[in-house]
């Protein structure tokens, strides 16, 4: 399960905090900011990937920084950003260590 979160350049440290908790250590998390995934916003965008529990807990530990949840089709194309980079980082992983 994944979900991508947006957020105001003003959020930054509060943000970057936050995910310094082990919680967020442990499951893993990407930011990134919003030009360099292709999007019009200004600001980050906060991906997530995790079990359907630690998704939930992830959004209740987020709820109070008040982080806009992507929905819809700009969900589907951020996502699709964030899973191209992964899979483009695990092919070149793969040609170094091929």
């Amino acid at each position: 399960m994944e979900s991508v979160y947006y957020y105001e350049d003003t959020k930054n440290k509060d943000v970057l905090t936050l995910l310094e908790d082990d919680f967020f250590k442990r499951i893993g998390y990407t930011v990134r900011e919003c030009k360099l995934m292709g999007s019009q916003r200004k600001g980050s965008f906060l991906y997530i990937k995790g079990s359907p529990e630690d998704i939930d807990r992830a959004e209740n530990m987020l709820e109070g920084l008040k982080l806009l949840k992507l929905t819809g089709e700009e969900n589907k194309i951020i996502t699709a950003a964030f899973v191209a980079e992964e899979e483009s980082a695990a092919c070149g992983m793969g040609m170094i260590f091929g």
